[in-house]
């Protein structure tokens, strides 16, 4: 029954009041938005800033400590009321986060006292995410850009060749509005990366939180995917194909168990193909052909142990599948399609100007795009627009 009043309440209530005041820089929670879109308006964002311009962008990646369970009531409901949410839903809300206990069981017999939640929105709830999104909503620096998604967040900072840095001011700022917010900051395990691509390396004062200096790393991984400084694909193919290699190995024991073609098939389409993926939209211009092969590789042997004497075309006939490439080049395609036919879509306004032109009525492009760079000229948006 709670869960049903839960799903009333946020559907009714909560959601279209949150979304009529929603940062446009949070991709999490919200309606038709995924960490596809996120990631994709990173790298394009990093893409178009370093092209060809020697500049160079520092990324912050920050980290903090039990965001969910460290929400404070007070704040929260404070926050709640400058939404147009009813004031007895709020009060319901503000009773369904009161009066909370948990306890500690070891054993059967072996369970600590029950102590109050004091804080914190409970997690697997549909309430607790758009309660965190509200927490941290009016979150917001200048200068650089930003991107959150739920408890991710990411700032960037481009710096034009021979000019100075002034991230550490942003970070500062970031830094004041969680503390305000009873928020804490894990420093040790918030990262610097750097992306550039000059002749010759510039020096940059290391950023501080807390006083602690944050690792630059050559890479990290962002909302699922591991992205490298020179913005190349390699260390992300290379986990994909080990994380995949270990499930490969269960369909081998399952294909020693003696399944059905038809529940191997399917286990290979639920486990393992969405490994490879996961958010390919953002990286499948940018594959090289030997990458490409790599991931191609990860279906070649999973046909192989379910269709151990036919070729892998006759097998993708078989099962009723498309080689691995075919199927990302589709999930692009589409995201595409969907960001140019729809202008209130997230990355609507990452296309390049069109071409108007009342002369040549030959004109083929749609899409007036300009670049230095083969990487720019392979990113997600510059390399669709220009098929257009």
């Amino acid at each position: 029954m709670s869960k049903l009043a839960e799903d009333y309440v946020v559907s009714t209530f909560v959601k279209p009041a949150v979304l009529k005041k929603i940062d446009p820089n949070q991709y999490g929670t919200v309606p038709k938005s995924s960490t596809t879109q996120a990631l994709v308006s990173m790298l394009h964002s990093w893409n178009s800033s370093t092209d060809g311009k020697g500049a160079t962008t520092r990324i912050v990646l920050f980290d903090f400590k039990k965001a969910f369970d460290l929400i404070d009531h007070h704040l929260l409901i404070a926050k709640l009321a400058t939404y147009e949410i009813p004031q007895d839903i709020i009060m319901w809300i503000t009773d369904f986060l009161s009066c909370r206990k948990q306890r500690v069981k070891l054993s059967q017999d072996c369970c600590s006292e029950w102590e109050l939640v004091p804080a914190g929105v409970p997690q697997g709830t549909k309430l607790g995410p758009w309660l965190y999104v509200i927490m941290i909503n009016d979150w917001g620096i200048g200068a650089s850009n930003m991107w959150k998604y739920v408890d991710d967040t990411s700032i960037a900072e481009t710096i034009e060749k021979g000019n100075i840095s002034s991230i550490q001011d942003s970070v500062d700022d970031l830094a004041e509005q969680a503390l305000a917010n009873k928020f804490q900051m894990n420093q040790s395990k918030c990262k610097e990366l750097r992306i550039g691509f000059a002749k010759s390396n510039t020096y940059f004062e290391p950023i501080k939180i807390n006083d602690a200096s944050l690792d630059v790393v050559n890479s990290a991984t962002i909302l699922g995917l591991t992205i490298s400084h020179d913005l190349k694909w390699n260390e992300h193919v290379s986990g994909l194909i080990k994380k995949a290699r270990k499930r490969l190995y269960f369909l081998s024991q399952l294909k020693r168990s003696h399944l059905e073609t038809r529940e191997l098939t399917q286990f290979y389409i639920t486990c393992i193909r969405p490994i490879t993926e996961y958010a390919c939209p953002v990286f499948h211009d940018s594959l090289t052909k030997y990458l490409s092969h790599d991931l191609e590789m990860i279906q070649k042997r999973a046909m192989r142990i379910i269709f151990p004497w036919v070729s892998y075309n006759d097998a993708l006939s078989a099962a009723g599948l498309q080689s691995l490439g075919d199927r990302r080049q589709e999930l692009t395609d589409k995201l595409f399609q969907d960001i140019v036919t729809n202008n209130d879509h997230k990355l609507h306004s990452l296309l390049p100007p069109c071409n108007y032109n009342g002369i040549n009525l030959r004109q083929k492009r749609k899409f007036n795009v300009s670049f230095k760079t083969q990487r720019y000229k392979n990113d997600f948006i510059s390399f669709n627009a220009l098929k257009m």
